[in-house]
């Protein structure tokens, strides 16, 4: 009887260490998403250096939807914090030449797109139109080990 108490316990305690892995704590000093300010290629080669997932996001200053992912999603703590912590993150500006060939690789034709890549630059997900921080975190938080085999 005791040895099943233990192993109970012991089961219960690995299931919530396991759902408590999961859970984002904003980190108090990361007040909003830090974006790399590196051309294309520096990202991809930045990702496969630090072996973190890819978070692209396509946007014009035009576009509606891509100012409101911006102002609401990006700029909310826990989003910040993961983005910040996890990812090499980038906003591709499709309204310079660069921004449309990185678009044109993605075949992105409409805005906001967000693309999830691996650390090698393998597609993994890609989100259209905007979605609330909420769903940002969950998908965010499903790429923990990207690198495809």
């Amino acid at each position: 009887m005791k040895l099943f108490s233990l192993i109970s316990s012991l089961l219960l305690f690995l299931n919530h260490s396991l759902k408590a892995q999961d859970k984002v704590t904003p980190i108090d000093n990361i007040l909003e998403a830090t974006f790399f300010q590196g051309t294309y290629q520096e990202v991809l080669l930045e990702a496969k250096k630090l072996h973190k997932p890819i978070f692209l996001t396509f946007s014009a200053s035009w576009c509606q939807p891509c100012q409101k992912l911006e102002a609401e999603s990006f700029s909310q703590q826990e989003v910040a914090s993961v983005l910040s912590l996890r990812y090499i993150a980038k906003i591709v500006d499709v309204e310079q030449f660069v921004g449309m060939d990185v678009a044109d690789i993605y075949k992105v034709s409409e805005y906001p797109i967000t693309i999830i890549l691996d650390e090698r630059g393998k597609e993994l997900e890609r989100l259209k139109g905007f979605f609330p921080p909420e769903y940002l975190i969950k998908t965010l938080l499903k790429y923990k080990k990207t690198t495809s085999k």
